[in-house]
């Protein structure tokens, strides 16, 4: 969902500085004046993981599912073909996944390194929790598969999630699983690599 991937970059960003915290303090300790090459690495990271993972994941559902996928906010990015302001919408969402990712880096990386780490921590949890009680707040938007008009005009007519309209469920299945093995393989980098630093 758009409300979630976009602070999900973020969060993603903070919580791999925090997994890799150890390796990116003692660098960055070393470092005189200038940053190091782990500064570069963390935002390399974080940018390609929300450009490669997070960005393919939210388009893809954007494309097929767009009332789903920004919880039937608007019914601009159901017609997006020969109009070129909703023709934005899927760059723009893409934009703002990256710059979450950039943010979350940039503020994460100055809190560690400036012994405010302690606000790392609670920052990316509380975002999750803002996340999740904004979309539990659209109930039932999210358990609805259809288009915009009919969540505002015809609810009954909509068919559940776990039903797999449109093959929505299988789609889902698909970017949830390609986002829990990259996440996977990018958090046992970072432990690995933190590891050398114990």
């Amino acid at each position: 969902m758009v409300q979630i991937d976009v602070p999900a970059a973020f969060i993603a960003s903070m919580f791999f500085l925090d997994v890799g915290r150890k390796a990116i303090v003692q660098e960055s300790g070393k470092a005189k004046g200038e940053r190091p090459a782990i500064f570069y690495k963390y935002l390399f990271r974080s940018v390609f993981f929300a450009g490669a993972v997070i960005a393919p994941a939210g388009i893809y559902l954007l494309a097929g599912w767009p009332g789903w996928e920004q919880l039937y906010v608007t019914d601009r990015v159901e017609s997006v073909i020969f109009d070129w302001v909703n023709a934005l919408i899927p760059a723009l969402f893409v934009a703002a996944i990256v710059l979450g990712s950039y943010l979350g880096h940039i503020i994460g990386y100055a809190w560690l390194t400036t012994g405010k780490a302690k606000y790392l921590r609670p920052t990316y949890i509380g975002v999750l929790i803002a996340v999740a009680v904004l979309v539990l707040s659209n109930y039932p938007a999210f358990l609805l598969v259809g288009t915009y008009e009919d969540y505002q005009f015809n609810r009954d007519a909509m068919a559940k999630v776990w039903e797999n309209p449109y093959d929505f469920s299988l789609g889902w299945v698909i970017v949830m699983g390609y986002f829990a093995v990259c996440s996977l393989y990018v958090l046992f980098r970072i432990w690995k690599e933190s590891k050398e630093y114990s």
